[in-house]
C-alpha cells in the first residue's frame, strides 16, 4: 500500500501549481469568489501585476477602438491560479453598474482573454475583459461575445451553469411556440444586465412579469430604440426575434403567477455530476 500512497502524492504535488495569493489588499481592486476552495481572494493592483500578464489585439465592440489590450491573463485567475470545486464551468463577471455577464470557462481557457488595465500602451480608466477579436474572427458572428467585453469588473465569480441558469432560462411546458427559441436569446443578450427569476445582473429592471405591462410590440420598439445589447449590435435581431424573447417571458410570468414558482422543489442536480457519481466505485 505504500507505493500507490506515494504516487498518489507526487501526483498531487505536481499538479498543484501557484495559487492566487491570501492576502488584505489596502484597496481591492477585483476579487475572485464563488465555487472556488479557500475563497474568496480579494486582489489588489500590486497582486494583479504579480500574476501572469498577456495582451491581445480585438476591437472593443462598445467604444469601436481597436487595440492592444495588455493586462493579467483571466485564465490565470479563474481556472489555473485556484482550486475550482466540482462542477464549476462558468465565470459570472460583476461589474460596477452590477451587470453579471456569464462566461464559459472553456472559451476562457481556448481563447485567453486579458483583464485589461492599458490598451496601446496607455491606463484605462477601469478594467475591462479585452478579447482576441483579429486572430478569434468566429468572435465576432458570436451573440454572446458583446457582453463578454465587460468593464469596470469588480469580481469574478465562478459557478455552475446548470444550477445558476439552467432554472432560470427553462421554458415551462405548454409555452408558445418561439419561446424556446426566446429563451436562447434572452440568455445570449439580455441576461447580462436583467434578471429572470432568480438569475441576471441588475443594470436593468427584473423582467420576470415584463409581459404584465408590456405588449410584444412595445417590447420591439423599446428593444430598437437604441437599447444595450439589442440594436447596437451589427445587425438588428428583428422583430420576429423580440416575440421569441416576449414569449419567453410570458411563459416566465405565466409560470410565476400560478404560484409554482413559490413551492419549493427538490434541488436541481447536475446531469453530469449525478453521472460521475454513479461510476465512482462505493467507499469500502
Amino acid at each position: 500500500m505504500r507505493k500507490p500512497t506515494v504516487l498518489l502524492l507526487v501526483l498531487a504535488a505536481c499538479s498543484s501549481g501557484p495559487r492566487l495569493p491570501h492576502v488584505t489588499p489596502s484597496e481591492t481592486e477585483v476579487e475572485v469568489r464563488g465555487a472556488v476552495k479557500g475563497g474568496p481572494y480579494p486582489l489588489g493592483r500590486a497582486e494583479l501585476a504579480a500574476l501572469p500578464q498577456r495582451s491581445v489585439r480585438g476591437l472593443d465592440p462598445e467604444s469601436g477602438r481597436a487595440a492592444t489590450w495588455e493586462g493579467t491573463a483571466l485564465a490565470a485567475l479563474v481556472s489555473d491560479r485556484v482550486e475550482r470545486t466540482r462542477g464549476a464551468d462558468v465565470v459570472i463577471v460583476r461589474t460596477r453598474d452590477r451587470r453579471a455577464v456569464p462566461v464559459p470557462l472553456t472559451l476562457v481557457r481556448q481563447l485567453q482573454p486579458v483583464l485589461a488595465d492599458r490598451a496601446d500602451g496607455q491606463p484605462l480608466p477601469e478594467r475591462v475583459i479585452a478579447w482576441p477579436t483579429f486572430d478569434q474572427r468566429g468572435l465576432e458572428t458570436d451573440p454572446r461575445a458583446r457582453l463578454w467585453w465587460a468593464r469596470g469588473v469588480v469580481a469574478l465569480e465562478l459557478a455552475n451553469s446548470f444550477t445558476t441558469y439552467g432554472r432560470a432560462l427553462a421554458v415551462p411546458d405548454g409555452a408558445a411556440d418561439g419561446a424556446r427559441l426566446g429563451a436562447d436569446r434572452f440568455g445570449a443578450r439580455c441576461i447580462g444586465c436583467h434578471r429572470v427569476r432568480k438569475a441576471g445582473g441588475e443594470a436593468g429592471p427584473n423582467l420576470s412579469r415584463l409581459t404584465d405591462r408590456m405588449t410584444a410590440d412595445a417590447l420591439y420598439a423599446r428593444m430598437r430604440a437604441g437599447h444595450p445589447g439589442w440594436s447596437d449590435g451589427p445587425e438588428d435581431p428583428g422583430p420576429a426575434a423580440a416575440r421569441q424573447v416576449w414569449s419567453f417571458l410570458r411563459a416566465v410570468a405565466a409560470f410565476e403567477g400560478t404560484g409554482a414558482a413559490e413551492e419549493p422543489g427538490p434541488p436541481e442536480k447536475d446531469p453530469v455530476e449525478e453521472e460521475r457519481r454513479r461510476e465512482r466505485p462505493p467507499r469500502p
